[in-house]
């Protein structure tokens, strides 16, 4: 199988560097499309309105002076080919750090995914808390077959691995949070304020209906979702918005 790999944390980052030996090792053909520098909580961000740098830095290996949705856009769109043909499949990870419940919206690795699959590209979001990355690379190359048979054009998998990492996954619905961070004034500078995010609030929320990612991450197990790309429409909002514009 020809695989891209892309990740938030950058071009050498341990997680994809630990993908990259796994795969290699079991016969994929591995690509790279990554940041040059660490571009978590980039979501869905593209660069638009200025030249972006693309640096080869090995056979099949680019790092982009852009976020991680750009490192698939643009491993797509190159008009002389970035890549000498269309991947099979894109992991974006393996990212240190949870992706889970509604961080999934602001994450890189998560945005990287969705972009891939925008572009027609089966896609797999793989993050890490505390995890061996060798090891997670190892589950995820002895479940990539199966994995690869649930994957379609409408959305993305993504997986978690916990702290204490029982050896066994679960299938999850992404949980959700809500945040109330405080923004902190630094300096007064003129007209300007400099301020900072501190003190992160964070409220983890009841979501009935099936086994949430945080729930199975927090019993050691890690987590499988099916995460949609589309954008559905919210039924109640319709319903009252049809009360005013109908």
């Amino acid at each position: 199988m020809t695989i891209l790999l892309v990740n938030d944390d950058g071009f050498g980052a341990p997680g994809i560097e630990a993908l990259d030996k796994v795969l290699s090792r079991r016969g994929h053909e591995v690509w790279i499309s990554a940041p040059m520098r660490q571009m978590s909580g980039m979501s869905h961000a593209m660069t638009i309105g200025r030249t972006l740098e693309i640096r080869k830095e090995g056979e099949n290996r680019y790092s982009v002076d852009g976020t991680p949705a750009d490192c698939v856009l643009y491993a797509k769109r190159y008009e002389e080919g970035l890549f000498p043909s269309e991947p099979d499949l894109v992991i974006s990870g393996i990212n240190n750090g949870y992706n889970l419940a509604t961080d999934i919206t602001y994450s890189g690795t998560c945005g990287a995914a969705r972009e891939a699959v925008f572009c027609s590209w089966k896609a797999i979001a793989v993050s890490a808390e505390e995890c061996d990355f060798t090891r997670c690379a190892e589950i995820i190359a002895d479940n990539l077959s199966s994995l690869y048979s649930s994957l379609d054009l409408e959305s993305f998998v993504n997986i978690n691995f916990p702290p204490s990492f029982n050896g066994e996954m679960r299938l999850t619905i992404p949980g959700e949070v809500r945040y109330a961070d405080k923004v902190r004034l630094v300096e007064k500078k003129g007209k300007s304020l400099f301020v900072e995010i501190t003190d992160v609030i964070r409220t983890d929320l009841q979501v009935k209906g099936y086994l949430n990612d945080m729930e199975a991450c927090a019993m050691g197990y890690a987590s499988v979702s099916s995460v949609s790309v589309i954008n559905h429409g919210n039924s109640a909002g319709f319903e009252r918005l049809k009360g005013i514009y109908l």
